[in-house]
This record gives structure tokens, sequence and C-alpha cells, in this order.
């Protein structure tokens, strides 16, 4: 019994020792943060991590790893925190917005339509998924109108050269069906952006432009 006693004794002494050394090693942390020494805060943080035992974890120090491996550019390391805090509702609409912004950035694109499409479910209130997947959306309808454009200036370029005979040339006509097409695809596209983000003037301005052009194919 005395043996087991003294080995409880012992347990609860390692894990005092542990939680000192974890808090002093927040706290190092802490202080490294606020002096904008991001790669030494880190190293804090893990390291306190390491030892942290059976205490109740602080999402808000992990939180906090993910900010400063951003500063010291290891992205990676940055989602796999962001992911945790996520994980346990911790600043949960943060960091799945930030994970997203690191996605891009890495032009993982599939990852990160991912993201901002899980947020703006589980976060309708949040206007920043909205707005990540209007831009998405803009993109897409510049990409068809730019689509359009090269079709119209090679169709005008074969007229000129005479490659076309005139603007009734089928190959032409049908050139000008493959524009409208392309404009077709921005506006619905366009339709998108706005129902995510209605204020967008840009995505007006350019609708507009798409349906004056397809007035005139």
């Amino acid at each position: 019994m005395k043996k087991f006693a003294f080995f409880i004794f012992l347990c609860l002494s390692f894990g005092t020792l542990f939680a000192q050394e974890s808090v002093k090693l927040q706290n190092a942390g802490n202080d490294a943060l606020n002096a904008k020494d991001y790669a030494k805060a880190l190293e804090n943080y893990e390291k306190a991590l390491a030892v942290w035992g059976t205490l109740p974890q602080d999402y808000a120090m992990i939180y906090n790893c993910a900010i400063c491996a951003i500063k010291v550019n290891d992205m990676d390391k940055a989602i796999k925190y962001y992911d945790i805090a996520y994980a346990n509702n911790y600043r949960a609409e943060d960091a799945l917005f930030n994970k997203a912004a690191i996605l891009k950035f890495q032009k993982k694109n599939d990852e990160y339509q991912k993201a901002i499409t899980e947020g703006n479910t589980k976060f309708p209130q949040n206007v920043k998924f909205k707005v990540e997947i209007s831009k998405n959306y803009f993109a897409e309808a510049v990409g068809h109108v730019n689509a359009a454009n090269a079709i119209l200036k090679a169709a005008i370029d074969k007229i000129n050269t005479k490659k076309f005979k005139d603007a009734k040339d089928p190959g032409y006509v049908a050139e000008m069906g493959k524009a409208k097409k392309e404009f077709a695809l921005a506006i619905t596209s366009l339709d998108k952006t706005l129902e995510y983000n209605p204020a967008d003037d840009k995505a007006k301005a350019l609708k507009e432009t798409c349906d004056k052009q397809i007035a005139t194919l």
C-alpha cells in the first residue's frame, strides 16, 4: 500500500512539474509574440504543447501557433493549428477562413473551394465567405468574357485578311455563335456573383456589357 501511495505521489509530482513547465513555456511564447519574435514564440508554444499533460487545452495558444507559423512562412503548420482550433470551436469562423486563404495562396484550388463552401454553409451570417465565393464566380465570368473577346477578334481578323468573305460568311457566323455562348456563360457566372454579393458594382457593369454584346451578335 505504501509503495502504491508513493507511486501516486510521484505521478502527481511529475504532473505538477510538467504543468509548471508548460505554463512557463507558454508565458515565454507570449512574451516573444508581443515582441514580434514569431519564430521564438512558435518554438516556445510548441514546447509547451509537448509537456501540456492533462491540463485543459489552451486553444488560444494553439490559435497563436497558427499565426506565428504564417509569420515564419510555414503554411502547412499554420493549417494544422487552424484545423485544431476549428475542430474545437475556438474562433472557428476565423480559423476556417484563414485556412482557406492559405490554401488559395498555395493554389490548392479544390481544398480552397471546399473550405469556403463549408464556411458559407456553417456560418451563413459571415459575409467573408460569401464575398470570397462571389470573387470566384466573377473570375470565372471574366474568363468567359476574355474567351468571347478573343473569338471576336480572331473572326474580325479573318475578315480583314479575307479568310472570311464578310459578316455573312458561314465561318464568321459560326464564330459569332461561339462568342455569344461565352458571353451567356459569363452572365450565368455573374448572376452567381451577384447572388453572393449583391453590392458588386463591377459584376453589375460587366453583366450589362455582356447583355449588350449578345444583343449585337
